[in-house]
């Protein structure tokens, strides 16, 4: 019988990348219902902010990023959302394999988390909230894996307890 336990920061990391990946799949299945339900010159006209200072402008800006964003995300293809929902998926497997003391997982879930931002870069790069969004999902995917490469020393037979 097998005695080996996934160590408790292991099974923190397994726990929260379980509710990340689940939220993007969520999150992508809920984009493909209301895909069609974006009205965006209602959303233009409402966060439309006219001004003569620093703030205003700055806000008027955002708010035209914003947009952009939304009509970008109203206009991508089916098939990225449905490759990041595969992805998502790839990414709970290797998560699983990881919680199961697999060293495999570990690359399932980086290589599939590292293309979960590379995609949206692809298409947000050259949008100013675009780039917040990705340079934040980057941060903590790259934080995530390296939380995870300290744990390799458990994974394939690495701790046996009594």
């Amino acid at each position: 019988m097998d005695n080996r336990r996934a160590p408790r920061f292991l099974t923190l990391l397994c726990v929260l990348s379980l509710i990340g990946g689940l939220h993007s799949i969520k999150t992508d299945i809920d984009l493909l219902r209301s895909a069609d339900d974006f009205n965006t010159e209602e959303i233009a006209f409402n966060l439309n902010i006219e001004g003569d200072g620093d703030l205003p402008t700055f806000v008027q800006k955002a708010t035209e990023s914003l947009i952009d964003l939304w009509l970008i995300q109203k206009e991508q293809a089916l098939w990225m959302t449905l490759t990041s929902i595969a992805l998502a998926i790839v990414l709970l497997i290797g998560v699983l394999m990881m919680y199961r003391l697999n060293k495999k997982g570990f690359i399932l879930y980086s290589i599939s988390n590292l293309l979960l931002v590379i995609i949206p870069f692809i298409y947000y790069f050259n949008n100013t909230i675009g780039q917040l969004i990705i340079a934040f999902q980057f941060f903590f995917t790259g934080m995530f894996i390296f939380m995870y490469a300290t744990q390799l020393k458990y994974m394939n037979g690495g701790i046996q307890e009594s």
